[in-house]
């Protein structure tokens, strides 16, 4: 399974309850949510897809998995195709 990690030289900023993310390649700005800047930050160090969810089912008990995983999905798909994100 590939391992995904969040790229190097993103800036990266928390303000009121949010990540906001510079990408020095295009001079992009990206913000994420609380819950999105949690899965950036665990993101430090590679983990693979069903890590993350997992990750998140523990500290997330009450939600269910398929709201995560679906969730885990999109936010992964959209730093994948911002260019935000390097597998390993």
């Amino acid at each position: 399974m590939i391992r995904l990690r969040r790229r190097s030289d993103i800036a990266v900023t928390a303000l009121d309850g949010g990540t906001f993310l510079v990408d020095s390649r295009s001079d992009a700005i990206f913000h994420l949510d609380a819950l999105s800047g949690g899965v950036w930050a665990a993101l430090a160090e590679p983990m693979t897809h069903d890590e993350l969810v997992d990750l998140l089912a523990e500290a997330f008990p009450d939600t269910p998995s398929e709201t995560i995983r679906h969730d885990v999905d999109a936010l992964l798909a959209e730093l994948t195709e911002r260019d935000l994100l390097e597998p390993m």
